[in-house]
């Protein structure tokens, strides 16, 4: 089963929303789309090639700009050496910002292009506005915030507002911070005034790097990383489909269920049933 969820953060700093957008995306053999207004980080991260000539987000904006776009998303990716496909945008503001743009009115011939695919798309930094027409050609949002005290109170904050603007999410609190996940999850709810699922993801960074380089060795396994998009994806399809001809957000509704542990170690799941 196919979707399509933005991965953003809710403030300022380095939540990891770029390392669980990949993380997503190799989870379920899909593809990582990077829509940063601010600029890319991917390219540069993972040694792909941005030049003039070099597939990525603007020449998939190009053929979703088409009359009649017929290709394939994956013809805009490259590729990491996990085999991870990745469609990265340009790493400056000033050019990345108007491919990004135009990718958020193009969101609907986006969603005809990958049919097969679970497409996680890295919108940077979530802004009321500027991050709408992007996020609701989603199916949810999944919101990133650090465990610590400063990220984790930006986030609550802000999560009335972003509620009230996407179509679903899913709130994920990365590393180890003051408080336990049962009181988060319950600040949430008093915050937002509805159930808001909450998922705990590790600091992992032996797991973040094998999204972009496999080990020389095959762990016996996986990473806590990637259990962890296991336990994120059982949310989404906790929440259940979009409703069909749904046409505004929904607080506290929910996406399509997502395809679960259909990566590389998806047989040493618990439960799994290939």
């Amino acid at each position: 089963m196919t979707a399509c969820w933005a991965v953003a953060t809710a403030g300022p700093g380095s939540a990891g929303a770029t390392t669980l957008a990949l993380a997503l995306a190799y989870a379920t053999r899909g593809v990582a789309i990077e829509a940063n207004p601010d600029g890319g980080v991917l390219a540069a991260r993972i040694g792909l090639s941005l030049g003039t000539s070099a597939p990525g987000l603007d020449t998939l904006v190009a053929e979703l700009g088409t009359a009649a776009a017929t290709g394939f998303v994956l013809d805009h990716a490259q590729w990491c050496a996990s085999g991870l496909p990745v469609v990265a945008c340009a790493s400056t503001e000033e050019t990345a910002g108007g491919a990004v743009r135009s990718l958020g009115a193009l969101m609907p011939a986006l969603r005809l292009l990958t049919v097969e695919l679970f497409v996680t798309l890295d919108v940077g930094r979530y802004r009321e506005g500027a991050s709408e027409s992007l996020v609701s050609g989603c199916d949810g949002l999944v919101l990133v915030t650090s465990a610590a005290t400063e990220g984790l109170a930006c986030a609550l904050v802000r999560l009335p507002a972003v509620l009230a603007t996407v179509p679903r999410l899913v709130l994920a609190v990365r590393g180890s911070g003051p408080y336990p996940l049962r009181e988060i999850v319950r600040v949430a709810r008093e915050r937002a005034g509805v159930d808001v699922p909450v998922v705990a993801i590790p600091d992992d960074p032996q797991g973040a790097a094998g999204l972009i380089r496999p080990a020389r060795r095959r762990p016996r396994r996986p990473s806590p990383l990637l259990r962890s998009m296991w336990a994120l994806l059982d949310e989404v399809a906790l929440l259940g489909p979009v409703p069909a001809g749904a046409t505004a957000p929904a607080a506290g509704a929910a996406a399509p269920p997502g395809p679960t542990g259909a990566d590389a170690d998806a047989a040493q799941r618990p439960g799994a049933t290939g």
